[in-house]
C-alpha cells in the first residue's frame, strides 16, 4: 500500500483535496478508490485536458506538496463498493470548467449532488463585481456635468 495512504487513512471513496498551485486558491478534488487486484493504489479525478481517469496514488501524490483536507465518505461499506463503481463508471467523461470539473465530480460521487461551490463562488464574485461596476457607472452618470 503506498505510504501516503496509510499517513492519510484513506478508505474507498474518500476525497482527497489539493491545492492547484502554490496560491492555494483553487483545490483540487480526486477520490481514492482502494487497490486494483495488484495491489496498486487508485485514484480517480476529473483533469483539464483528460476528463475522468484513473491514477496510480504514486503518480496523484508526485507533485503534491500539500494536502488541504480529507473528506471522509460517509457511508457503510456497501454504500463505498456503490461509490466506487459509480466513480469508475464516469471514465471518460468530459472535464467542463463551470458544468463538470473536479469538484462537481467528487461531490457526484460522495453525495449524488452535481455541484462545485469554487464555480458557485466565482459567479457570486462576479455579480458582487458588476455590481459594483454599474453602481459606480450610475454613480458617475449621475455626479459628472
Amino acid at each position: 500500500m503506498n505510504q501516503k495512504i496509510l499517513q492519510l487513512g484513506l478508505l474507498p471513496a474518500d476525497r482527497i483535496v489539493v491545492p492547484k498551485s502554490g496560491l492555494r486558491i483553487v483545490q483540487h478534488h480526486a477520490l481514492y478508490l482502494g487497490q486494483n487486484h495488484l495491489g496498486v493504489d487508485l485514484i480517480a479525478e476529473n483533469k483539464i485536458g483528460f476528463g475522468v481517469r484513473l491514477v496510480t496514488a504514486a503518480d496523484f501524490f508526485k507533485d503534491v506538496i500539500e494536502v488541504t483536507r480529507i473528506e471522509k465518505f460517509n457511508g457503510t461499506n456497501y454504500q463505498r463498493k456503490i461509490a466506487v463503481q459509480k466513480a469508475l463508471n464516469k471514465l471518460g467523461q468530459p472535464y467542463l470548467l463551470i458544468d463538470y470539473n473536479c469538484q462537481h465530480f467528487a461531490n457526484e460521487i460522495q453525495y449524488n449532488l452535481i455541484k462545485s461551490d469554487q464555480v458557485d463562488g466565482l459567479f457570486e464574485g462576479l455579480k458582487v463585481a458588476a455590481g459594483v461596476a454599474i453602481t459606480f457607472g450610475l454613480f458617475n452618470l449621475f455626479t459628472n456635468d
